[in-house]
């Protein structure tokens, strides 16, 4: 039920805005092969241009597909939790990432945002729930996550 609603989620609001957005550069960062499989079928769907980074891709089809994304062949890469725990790639030319599940390891957050690095007009979202507010605690504490559970907003900013 939680993954549908994420889904719905990313096709209602969140890609509208990539699909008409001219700028490249979007990862898409996903914890779960499952959620994985569902949003590339979703962009299949739509007809988008995305390259795949996961645990089970091809070395050659990874190695194309990030070379297609740093030269802007390519304007989407899903980028899975599992396949930065066995091999922590060097993604160049990121400008938005979009984490749309938390990672499981805490320590992976701020390796993933940190692959921002050099880029100029670089942004980060991060779709979460209340399901996740556990995830959320081990990378924001317990008093930041709750109040973030919490809130009427839905928008919240970190420096």
């Amino acid at each position: 039920m939680l993954s549908l609603s994420r889904c719905n989620l990313f096709s209602l609001q969140v890609f509208p805005k990539i699909k008409d957005s001219i700028q490249g550069g979007i990862m898409l960062c996903i914890s779960s092969y499952f959620e994985f499989v569902r949003l590339r079928n979703f962009l299949k769907s739509q007809e988008a241009l995305f390259c795949l980074l996961g645990e089970y891709t091809k070395q050659s089809d990874i190695s194309r597909g990030r070379v297609w994304f740093f030269q802007g062949q390519r304007k989407i890469m899903l980028y899975t939790e599992r396949a930065h725990f066995y091999h922590r790639y060097k993604i160049r030319a990121i400008q938005k990432l979009i984490i749309y599940s938390l990672p499981e390891r805490k320590e992976f957050y701020p390796e993933i945002v940190n692959m921002l690095e050099g880029s100029q007009n670089m942004s980060c979202t991060v779709l979460f729930s209340r399901f996740d507010q556990f995830r959320l605690e081990r990378i924001v504490g317990s008093a930041s996550a709750k109040r973030m559970i919490t809130s009427e907003k839905g928008v919240f900013v970190f420096c």
